[in-house]
């Protein structure tokens, strides 16, 4: 007998809408070969946007089996949330992880220190800014911080 591989497809926010739809785009074309994914939909308020970031997106996905996390402020909390949802609902699913390319260096430590040796698919989407690549030098030094703050949410 062949076990049924069920995912849950994480897609992470951006407050630059271009860099989110690309993301958004990236998790709907994956999606296209799985058969009924649960999509946790993650990013809350950030930089003067009037929508949370998971809501956005939501409107985006033509989908019903839709967790949204509007209370994330950054990818640490995104993965706490993730978690808490996942434990909260005794889930066992391969997760697969949309963001960007010049987000999963950072997103991938962040998720080591809160999953430890869970596993996730990685699948990423090429749009970046001007200045997503040098940006993403300045974020992955706070690492540590981020981590350790996001994890006191996990009580």
């Amino acid at each position: 007998m062949v076990a049924i591989v069920k995912f849950i497809l994480v897609v992470l926010g951006c407050h630059i809408p271009e860099i989110q739809k690309d993301r958004v785009k990236t998790a709907i074309k994956f999606a296209q070969n799985i058969d009924t994914p649960i999509w946790f939909l993650s990013g809350g308020v950030k930089d003067g946007l009037m929508k949370e970031e998971a809501v956005q997106m939501q409107e985006c996905i033509s989908d019903t089996n839709i967790i949204l996390d509007t209370k994330s402020r950054n990818t640490a909390e995104n993965f706490v949330n993730l978690k808490k949802w996942i434990d909260a609902n005794n889930t066992n699913y391969q997760i697969v992880i949309t963001t960007s390319e010049f987000h999963k260096e950072r997103a991938e430590l962040i998720f080591k220190g809160i999953f430890g040796s869970i596993n996730a698919i990685w699948n990423l989407a090429p749009l970046a800014c001007s200045y997503c690549w040098n940006d993403e030098k300045i974020h992955i030094k706070n690492v540590a911080s981020d981590l350790q703050k996001a994890l006191l949410l996990m009580v």
